[in-house]
């Protein structure tokens, strides 16, 4: 890709033209730019020896690169077009248009060279089309006073040579449009649609392939350019014709500043103008197949474009085609060999047809009027993927001069198909050069390239930097070994001379033809090295061991080097001076240690803010300003090696100051009232203003304003008053002057007050001084109250409160300040008078403020309760409750519980208001669930009877019974009377009171005939007497109930077999013998008829209440039946209970026979006592009077009470 060369611009253009065009143009010539870094080339040494050492790299030809279809290269750049604009005469601001660029190749075809319309294969040019888009902007810049964004889409098409990459045609269109914004209205202002195209006779060549460091070449070319389009602001330049000289030249080799992959051992190619000025530069690198960067100026215009490669993105290539020519240096008119390779993936193809192309013929007929042709064969490739051909060099020149060669021209090769996008090229270069040898070694100076390494920053060095160093640089030398032959060279040796006189060689291989070899050789100048020139020399075979060698005349070569210090730079400058005068700075006492001449560039800052720039050779400078402030001067001393060093200093700019003068009508007023100041003298000595020569600002608010001759103020505090002006004349300075006049006082007034509750400030309900407010007892009020006065009195002013001043009098509260606030609570309700009065310093006061508060009584409140879970009979039910009033109303509240709701108990009021318990807090239990009650009354009344009541859910359950049964034998014999006791069954106090008690003697067997032989209800009571008739085993169930379903307890009881004895036959036969016994009396009774004496057993008291006498009592009766008593004489009629198989003790007395008894069993300890203190005797005298008969007895009721039966089974 070739880009635009410079080209006349035609003057008399309108400014807004004249940017378009200027633009247009920079972007066409700048295709293929890049952005500039400052990055640091890394140093291709192999050694860090401080002296010398040597490397060597081998470089392989660079040669003109074969593009595909679809090859596309992406590039990120700008164009600066600050210094364009400034003199186009546009009023803008814009710097920098940012944007891309994107080229393609769109096609192979031909260049119509003679602009006929037919492509004549003999003598038009094999060409590449590349097509091109690009986008730049400047955002928010001003364009002759309108704000907004320039754009500028650019479209290209250059066609370029196969052979040599030169350019043949450029086409450009831009579109440039300015876009403005307006309340929120996009207005897109077109400013050019152009089209711009150049032709170039020759084609231009920008590269000379192959490529080889310290080459120039040079071209004379015509360029015809030709300008379509429309817009209404710009005139389009006429279309011209023009004859240019452009060289270029290889000026190094490395890193380009811009990292891409295989891109760090890039081409510099700088192009000159006809001057030998330098227009720009690109780099161009064999890996891409083009340039990674670009930088190029438009000469005359002040337009800079850079770009950097951002991407490039090779096309497919399923097949590759390479070139050998047998010499790529050629002598004139020499038959050479050439092999044409097809390639897939390494692989030969075979069969392939191919086309062979050498035009340099047609290129003579073209530019020079010659009569050839180009030189075209159609070849087939062998079984080697090889096609061969010889054709002869021949002697014509290139359009370019270059030393020591008569042109270079490209061979063309490509493979037959149909589908451009599918054509596949090869290409290389054949130089001729009329002095060949078979063998030519050289020692390029001119291919010489150096990196000088200072601190952390490496450049290489160029004309433009100059080929210097100062001690301590590291310079690394790229020394070049060139065979210029035809034949390959052998095996030799070259030998560098340093620069302080010391050698080192290194082996050169074998060189074909126009192949190079580079040795690196690295170099620290010493500290002490002296300033002045230093050369680095370098012979190739310095035996001369090579006698085919042609020419040794270019076998040394040398490179020189100067080697100096940096110069010193000394400012010399008064620090400040007046306006309007001269000041004179110089850096005379500046030098350059090593000698050499200094030139003075001047920057000095102006007023505006930019900088004026001066180059003199005398050194000394000299520089007006109009206008104070503090500038900025700076000299940059340069020396012959462009070396540089800098030096700055700020210099101030004194103003003469402006002067003022105030005069006042009085000499004292009144705080509070108006007074006029005026300004009676002013000016300005130096002003550049005369209308207007100051700027005047009173130093208060003024009624009029704070600018101008006039200043009415109202002072606001008393004592000395003072007012000040201060003017500025154009220059900023400033004069002030003041005068003091005396402020008397007057009394405060005005007073008023507000009354906050809270956060919310509270509005009377009357308005006017006797304000009257509504509020609630015990309501935190905040009472705030303040008056006008002068500014100086109001922190010295006194606040007087009574905030109840009819009921306290004596509460009077007093603070200073302008703003008074205290805090006060109304305990009672009813109404309450508040007073406010205001004094100052000198013992003036306000009026005094009165409010009027309507106190309301606030209800008590209780707080809620969580419910209460549920509690079994005789659970202790605990409860607090939370209640708030006023904090005058908490000390007299009456709280109460009303623990039945149901029942007025204080016969006042209703069922809820009585106060059972008068307290907070409860601690209650309730024995009976049956008639505990489903809820109570909590309430509270403060003293004015307002009261709160809330109803609290109980739940009180019933507890079954805890059933508890004992005996007192578990292994009675038969007939044997056991007591069986529920003694320890626990309920409530309650529950236990009412407790009924019912025995099972006998679980399996069904008593009642029900079916169930579990429910039966042989006995009740809570502590019964038993025997069994029979033996076997006995489940006895007792059962508690209260009033809920009860709980059971079984005891098993393992009933004895009595052995026989007489006592056995009275217990079987006692019944019979009693009644013959009883038959016997009643006769004797009859017969007699008489009373038989009285028998009185007297009962023991129990419970206050005497036991009925003369009357028998069975235990077998009383703990059989408890309702049974035998004093009753109904129920003595019924009887005690009989179980089936159960033997009860007879009512009459037992009659033993006259026998000695055996000895009877005894008791435990614990069952004898209980035994004594339930029937009166103990164990050993109911032995002892077993059989005698028993005449009296007590009933159950009187012979026991409950303590008595207790304390028998709980012992």
């Amino acid at each position: 890709m070739i880009l635009m060369r410079s080209s006349p611009f035609r003057r008399g253009m309108r400014s807004h033209a004249r940017l378009s065009v200027g633009l247009a143009l920079l972007m066409m010539i700048s295709a293929q730019s890049g952005v500039f870094m400052d990055v640091k080339a890394p140093s291709e040494e192999l050694s860090d020896l401080q002296i010398m050492e040597s490397s060597v790299r081998s470089v392989n030809l660079v040669d003109v690169p074969a593009w595909k279809i679809n090859d596309a290269w992406s590039y990120d750049g700008y164009l600066d077009v600050g210094a364009f604009v400034a003199s186009s005469g546009v009023s803008s601001n814009v710097q920098y248009l940012e944007g891309t660029l994107t080229q393609t190749v769109s096609d192979i075809g031909w260049c119509d060279v003679n602009n006929d319309g037919e492509i004549d294969w003999d003598l038009d040019l094999m060409c590449y089309k590349v097509e091109g888009t690009a986008f730049y902007e400047a955002e928010d810049v001003s364009l002759d006073g309108n704000n907004g964004d320039l754009r500028v889409y650019m479209d290209t098409e250059e066609w370029i040579s196969v052979s040599d990459l030169s350019v043949f045609r450029e086409v450009a269109t831009f579109d440039i449009d300015f876009i403005t914004t307006i309340w929120f209205i996009t207005i897109n202002t077109p400013i050019a649609d152009l089209t711009v195209t150049n032709d170039y006779v020759p084609t231009l060549e920008g590269y000379d392939f192959p490529l080889s460091v310290g080459e120039v070449w040079e071209t004379d070319y015509t360029v015809e350019t030709d300008y379509s389009g429309t817009s209404d602001y710009v005139t389009f330049p006429s279309d011209s014709t023009s004859s240019n000289t452009t060289s270029w030249e290889v000026v190094s080799q490395g890193y380009p500043g811009t990292f891409y992959n295989g891109c760090s051992q890039s081409y510099n190619i700088t192009n000159y103008d006809d001057n030998g000025d330098e227009t720009g530069y690109k780099w161009y690198c064999p890996a891409i197949r083009g340039d990674i960067r670009t930088s190029y100026s438009v000469a005359g215009l002040g337009i800079q474009a850079e770009h950097e490669l951002t991407t490039y993105q090779a096309a497919s290539r399923p097949k590759q085609i390479t070139i050998e020519v047998e010499h790529p240096l050629s002598p004139l008119d020499f038959e050479i060999s050439t092999w044409i390779n097809v390639t897939s993936q390494g692989q030969p193809i075979s069969d392939e047809n191919v086309r062979f192309r050498y035009e340099i013929a047609a290129y003579d007929r073209w530019i020079n009027g010659g009569s050839g042709t180009a030189l075209q064969h159609n070849l087939t490739t062998a079984s080697n993927g090889s096609a061969f051909l010889t054709f002869n060099t021949g002697h014509l020149p290139d359009g370019t001069t270059t030393q020591g060669e008569l042109g270079s021209h490209g061979i063309i090769v490509w493979a037959s198909g149909t589908n451009p996008a599918n054509l596949i090229i090869g290409a290389s270069t054949v130089t001729i050069d009329p002095e060949v040898h078979a063998i030519d070694l050289i020692s390029r100076s001119e291919g010489v390239t150096v990196e000088r390494t200072r601190g952390n920053r490496t450049v290489t060095l160029d004309n433009n930097i100059g080929f210097n160093a100062i001690p301590d640089d590291q310079l690394t030398f790229s020394v070049p070994v060139l065979n210029r032959g035809l034949s390959n060279s052998p095996v030799t040796t070259l030998l560098v001379g340093a620069p302080d006189g010391s050698t080192s060689s290194t082996e050169i291989p074998s060189l074909s033809s126009l192949e190079e070899m580079r040795v690196d050789v690295v170099w620290t100048v010493p500290e002490n090295q002296p300033s002045g020139d230093i050369s680095l020399t370098f012979t190739v075979d310095p035996n001369e061991e090579i006698s085919a060698d042609g020419n040794r005349s270019n076998n040394e070569g040398s490179f020189t080097l100067f080697i100096g210090r940096l110069p010193t730079a000394y400012l010399s400058i008064v620090l400040d001076s007046l306006t309007m005068s001269e000041v004179s700075f110089n850096g005379l006492s500046s030098y350059d240690p090593d000698g050499g001449e200094t030139t003075c560039e001047f920057t000095v800052e102006k007023l505006n803010g930019e900088n004026w720039i001066s180059t003199e050779e005398d050194c000394v400078q000299e520089y007006t300003w109009d206008d104070d402030g503090v500038f900025l001067v700076s000299l940059t001393i340069t020396d012959d090696e462009s070396d540089q060093d800098y030096a700055e200093a700020y210099i101030t700019i004194l103003n003469r100051p402006p002067e003022v003068e105030i005069g006042v009508d009085q000499s004292s007023v009144p705080v509070l009232s108006s007074v006029t100041f005026d300004v009676e003298e002013s000016g300005d000595m130096d002003t550049l203003n005369q209308e207007a020569p100051i700027d005047i600002q009173w130093h208060l608010p003024c009624d009029e304003g704070q600018v101008g001759l006039r200043c009415t103020v109202t002072p606001e505090s008393e004592g000395p008053f003072t007012m000040g002006v201060t003017v500025m004349d154009d220059d900023g300075a400033t004069a002030d002057d003041t005068l003091t006049i005396d402020v008397t006082n007057i009394a405060p007034t005005n007073p008023q007050a507000e009354i906050w509750s809270g956060p919310n400030r509270l509005v009377p309900q009357m308005l006017g001084e006797n304000a009257r407010y509504t509020v609630n007892e015990g309501d935190a009020l905040i009472f705030r109250g303040w008056a006008d006065d002068s500014a100086n009195d109001l922190g010295g002013l006194q606040h007087h409160w009574s905030p109840d001043a009819e009921l306290q009098p004596g509460l009077i509260i007093s603070s200073t300040g302008y703003q008074s606030e205290f805090g006060h609570i109304y305990d009672t309700s009813g109404q309450h008078l508040a007073t406010l009065q205001v004094v100052d310093d000198d013992g003036a006061s306000t009026e005094t403020l009165i409010m009027q508060f309507l106190v309301s009584n606030v209800a008590p409140s209780i707080s809620p309760i969580a419910p209460l879970l549920p509690v079994a009979e005789d659970e202790l039910v605990q409860l607090s409750i939370q209640v708030s009033d006023t904090l005058g109303d908490l000390p007299n509240l009456i709280s109460c519980f009303d623990l039945d709701p149901s029942v007025n108990s204080d016969s006042e009021g209703n069922a809820t208001d009585d106060c059972d318990i008068e307290s907070q807090h409860l601690a209650h239990a309730w024995s009976d669930a049956t008639t505990a009650p489903d809820h109570i009354v909590f309430h509270v009344t403060d003293d004015n009877g307002e009261s709160a009541r809330i109803l609290i859910s109980i739940d009180v359950n019933n507890v079954n019974p805890d059933a508890r049964a004992s005996t007192s034998d578990y292994t009675p014999m038969e007939g044997d009377v056991i007591v069986l006791s529920a003694n320890g069954t626990t309920d409530s106090q309650f529950d236990m009171e009412h407790m009924i008690y019912i025995w099972d003697l006998d679980i399996g067997k069904d008593s009642n005939g029900d079916g169930d032989p579990a429910n039966d209800v042989d006995r009740e009571g809570r502590w019964i007497e038993v025997s069994f008739s029979s033996e076997g085993t006995r489940t006895i169930q007792m059962t508690a109930f209260d009033e809920g379903a009860g709980s059971s307890i079984t005891l098993v009881i393992q009933v004895k077999k009595e052995p026989f004895s007489f006592g056995v036959l009275m217990a079987d036969y006692g019944i019979y013998i009693g009644l013959f016994g009883l038959i016997v009396i009643l006769v004797a009774v009859l017969i007699q008829r008489m009373r038989p004496p009285e028998v009185v057993v007297e009962a023991t008291v129990t419970g206050n209440v005497s036991r009925r006498r003369g009357k028998r009592v069975s235990m077998d009766d009383a703990f059989d039946d408890p309702d049974y008593d035998p004093f009753n004489a109904e129920k003595r009629k019924r009887g005690p209970k009989k179980d089936i198989g159960e033997s009860v003790v007879d009512e009459a007395p037992r009659i033993p026979e006259p026998m000695v008894p055996e000895e009877p069993e005894k008791m435990d300890g614990e069952l004898a006592d209980a035994f004594k203190e339930l029937t009166g005797e103990s164990v050993q005298e109911e032995v002892e009077e077993e059989f005698a008969p028993r005449t009296d007895a007590a009933s159950v009721d009187g012979a026991l009470n409950d303590k008595d039966i207790e304390g028998l089974f709980d012992d």
